[in-house]
């Protein structure tokens, strides 16, 4: 679902205060931006958003006020010349949207109304069915120094989705001020985060009114990298909470922490009906006959794995109230509320207690004391508790095991409903490195000036997750080209062969392929000397963090890597050099590389480890330390002579 808060969780549309009619008497000085931000191709002037909040005899009415000006720094930056207001019509109306772009001629500009703005239904990646809607316009004419302006109203009609205000873009922006008007029949407070020193407050009262404002100026751009935290980890944001409002002496609870909030998400589910009709009971009873408690609880959980598919719906309050079981369990589809419903009341119907888990993926930066709001989490998911730790079920990853956490809630905080009335927050722990293994064991000869050999792999936990999901839905042709590039050993020329792995539907259990191949011309040789590069695999040899990256560096899972390589020496032939054994620690990473001559073959390890999803930009140097350690040991060769 998009529903308001969105705009501050999505990055969507951040708005600036401006009076169109007073415009011609205001100008953007053009070469001193370009000069001030030479790397930037759009600008924002201003942004800025009022909210006004008044009682009615229905309830409360909340009213925002839009407004937004772009300066178009260059002529390539007509690429932004789109526009669009996403809304959900089940939260919010959006009315008297006024566009219009001012085209600088000479010292002043003329405006230039935008002629169309369309109502559409846009494309949701990934959603079946939703309410977003866009109000989508081109800003006319955009050349080089235009200013695009944007006003609108939008009516927030649930006070509950009422969110706040991101101080922050992609793009500089040069002023910024929020601000919300409050009755004193209404009860508001506010939270911040983020570095918020920039940012100046104040607080105004007149006839019975509270107004609360936020302002700020010159706000670079905020960096945006490949593999880095959400712009919410970075950016100054303020969050909205209506506590309570009165209306004809009666006091109504809206949010302020994160017991309301709980008790708003069970208001929402408490008529979801969990019993399981005669058809699923007798699903969940072959499923469990016979079997152990925590078989019971694999059979369930896989079976929703494997035969419900996942399809989303954010329909207005569809996008938070689950369908009920025996429904989802007909249709065999639904999406992360559906999935979990079906999952407790399948488990409950065996006997299991099994409970409602609210909770945020790793985009979103939030915890529940800081942001107990609609914008701390986006996905429901399932959780059983077996000996004092909880186990938390996403059957929307089919291809991950029991008793894993998927990649994208570790470390995550898990809102556990533990009844109507009552809940805990639980942290989701990050899977340990040594969990997520990849063990490469491969043996060598040397034939002739090339090389063959035979080598087994071997992937668990995460990896395994990994690895499943990039196979998911390859024709024969794609996996046969999937394992080539998997298995390629030495250079460019290798050809893998005869490569075999064990079942992708398995559970609980490795997954293992085994595979050959031949690399020709690999073999150099000088003299009386042969030279042979034991490295057959490299893993991270290209995983340098350019000096340039200005944010941390995020991975999905923690890992082990443990590369095997066992050279046999051709019959007649003596060692004459072994390199020296390598190796790197930091509390984060590192690696430890061995060589090891036995008989007349030589053994080499090269073990790997990452304990860390996050790389601060600290820790740049020393990764990149490592890297350039590892490619050094790379390039060790083995040397062999002809005995005597």
């Amino acid at each position: 679902m998009i529903n308001p808060m969105s705009r501050v969780l999505q990055g969507l549309l951040l708005v600036c205060l401006i009076c169109p009619s007073a415009f011609g008497q205001i100008k953007a000085d053009l070469n001193q931006l370009q000069q001030k931000y030479p790397n930037d191709e759009l600008v924002m002037l201003r942004e800025g958003e009022k909210i006004t909040i008044t009682t009615a005899a229905s309830g409360l009415k909340i009213e925002c006020e839009h407004h937004e000006e772009y300066l178009f720094m260059n002529e390539q930056a007509s690429r932004y010349a789109s526009h669009g207001i996403r809304y959900s019509q089940f939260f919010q109306d959006i009315l008297d949207v006024e566009a219009v772009t001012y085209l600088p001629e000479g010292s002043r500009y003329r405006k230039v109304p935008v002629k169309e703005i369309k109502t559409e239904k846009p494309s949701s990646r990934g959603i079946f069915f939703d309410d977003v809607m866009v109000r989508k316009f081109n800003f006319e004419g955009v050349k080089k120094g235009a200013i695009g302006t944007v006003r609108y109203r939008e009516i927030i009609k649930d006070p509950h989705t009422l969110s706040g205000f991101m101080f922050g873009r992609y793009i500089p922006v040069l002023n910024g001020d929020f601000s919300v008007t409050f009755p004193s029949a209404v009860k508001l407070s506010y939270k911040t985060y983020g570095n918020m020193d920039g940012v100046t407050f104040q607080t105004t009262q007149s006839r019975g009114q509270t107004t609360y404002s936020w302002k700020v100026k010159d706000v670079a751009a905020h960096p945006y990298e490949s593999d880095a935290p959400n712009l919410r980890y970075f950016a100054p944001q303020v969050f909205l909470f209506i506590e309570e409002y009165t209306l004809n002496g009666i006091t109504k609870p809206v949010l302020s922490d994160e017991k309301k909030l709980f008790n708003y998400y069970v208001s929402l589910i408490r008529d979801v009906d969990h019993t399981a009709d005669s058809q699923l009971g007798a699903m969940v009873d072959s499923l469990t006959r016979g079997k152990t408690e925590i078989e019971k609880i694999k059979s369930i959980y896989y079976w929703v794995q494997d035969h419900i598919r996942y399809i989303a719906f954010e329909d207005g309050l569809g996008g938070f109230v689950p369908r009920n079981a025996n429904s989802v369990y007909q249709k065999r589809y639904g999406d992360c509320k559906d999935m979990a419903s079906l999952l407790n009341s399948m488990l409950k119907r065996a006997g299991i207690p099994s409970h409602t888990v609210w909770i945020g993926t790793r985009e979103i930066p939030f915890k529940y004391r800081e942001n107990p709001s609609l914008g701390v989490d986006n996905h429901m998911i399932a959780a059983v508790k077996r000996d004092g730790q909880w186990i938390f079920l996403d059957a929307t990853a089919d291809k991950i095991d029991f008793g894993l956490p998927t990649t994208h809630i570790q470390g995550k905080q898990a809102l556990v409903m533990l009844s109507e009335k009552d809940f805990t927050i639980a942290e989701v722990p990050e899977v340990e490195h040594t969990r997520n293994f990849r063990r490469d064991s491969v043996e060598v000869w040397i034939k002739d000036s090339g090389v063959e050999g035979k080598g087994r792999s071997t992937y668990e936990g995460l990896w395994k997750m990994d690895l499943k999901y990039k196979l998911a839905g390859l024709s024969d042709a794609q996996k046969e080209d999937f394992y080539q590039s998997m298995f390629s050993r030495g250079t460019n020329k290798c050809k893998a062969e005869g490569v075999t792995g064990s079942d992708l539907k398995a559970r609980d259990q490795p997954l293992r392929f085994s595979y050959g191949f031949q690399v020709p011309d690999y073999v150099r040789t000088i003299g009386s000397e042969q030279y042979v590069n034991p490295h057959l695999s490299r893993p991270l040899q290209n995983s340098r963090i350019d000096d340039s990256r200005k944010l941390p560096y995020e991975r999905d899972f923690r890992f082990s890597d443990d590369f095997t390589t066992i050279v046999h020496l051709p019959a007649g032939y003596r060692l004459t050099h072994l390199p020296e054994n390598k190796s790197y620690s930091h509390e984060k990473f590192g690696f430890k590389l061995t060589y090891v001559h036995e008989g007349n073959r030589v053994v080499l390890k090269n073990q790997i480890f990452l304990k860390s999803l996050l790389l601060a930009k600290e820790d740049f140097g020393a990764w990149n330390e490592m890297i350039t350690r590892l490619n050094e040991a790379y390039n060790e060769n083995l040397s062999i002579q002809k005995k005597k």
